[in-house]
């Protein structure tokens, strides 16, 4: 695959679904990532999708990633502008590759959400999203992030966050060959799935201009999501793949999602 080629049509590829879709910026946009071996969640990921996965001193790895951000004016951009909502919101997620076109996307595990908004895609559509109780204590200054403090609680369970910023621009992690695949793979999977509570696949996708990242450094984090899947433990989740971080960014979020059913949207 052409990373670089098709990270580009993914940037200029920004459409409309419905006078629903919400437009919103985000803050305190955080990616922290873990290796997992594939052993462990294999069998999470239905047909007909597969693991991106790399191999490291001849053990192969997938990656998952606790997304966490602030969403600050999310609204019907297309008909209630006026309407705006802002809360934290926490994405846990693994990518993943639909086999029946070769594409790189996303699996969600699950979605917390500090505002009561998250009872339309819970009982409405039925995704695996929840509403958290959120505090932060977040300091910035001149854009970097002198204090990044996050903790939530959900049915999901609980999580907490604990970094500072770095002025260092996006570095290539273990498992990829370059920035563009990175960033690819890592920010740009803008089709994401996930069950619904049917255990159907539902499906949702998105738009976001590219990501100019910062390397992050984590002084402590626990997602008791990760551990409830048996995917991390309490050690391990100190010890990230990356963290990687941006101040702001815009998002498109085309709604309604929908199910997925033998490689039909």
């Amino acid at each position: 695959m052409n990373f670089t080629q098709e990270l580009q049509n993914r940037v200029k590829n920004r459409k409309k679904h419905s006078l629903i879709d919400m437009n919103t910026l985000l803050e305190h946009f955080v990616i922290i990532s873990y290796k997992v071996p594939v052993n462990r969640i294999k069998h999470l990921i239905p047909e007909p999708f597969k693991l991106w996965t790399f191999v490291e001193d001849n053990v192969e790895y997938a990656l998952i990633s606790a997304v966490n951000f602030k969403d600050t004016d999310f609204s019907l951009s297309r008909i209630l502008q006026f309407i705006k909502f802002n809360f934290y919101q926490t994405n846990f997620r693994t990518y993943i590759i639909d086999k029946t076109n070769n594409s790189h996307c996303a699996w969600f595990f699950g979605t917390t959400l500090g505002s009561k908004t998250s009872l339309i895609p819970n009982k409405i559509w039925k995704m695996p999203w929840e509403r958290g109780k959120y505090t932060e204590d977040i300091r910035i200054k001149n854009g970097i992030y002198n204090k990044y403090e996050l903790e939530f609680k959900s049915k999901q369970g609980i999580g907490k966050v604990s970094l500072v910023s770095t002025t260092t621009k996006m570095k290539i992690h273990s498992g990829f060959t370059s920035l563009d695949e990175q960033l690819l793979i890592l920010t740009h999977p803008v089709i994401g799935y996930y069950y619904l509570k049917n255990k159907e696949i539902g499906t949702y996708e998105i738009w976001h201009p590219k990501m100019d990242l910062c390397e992050g450094k984590l002084d402590d984090a626990y997602f008791e999501l990760f551990n409830k899947l048996n995917l991390l433990d309490k050690k391990e989740m100190k010890h990230p793949h990356s963290v990687l971080i941006i101040n702001e960014i815009e998002f498109d979020i085309l709604l309604p999602p929908k199910k997925y059913n033998n490689g039909q949207q």
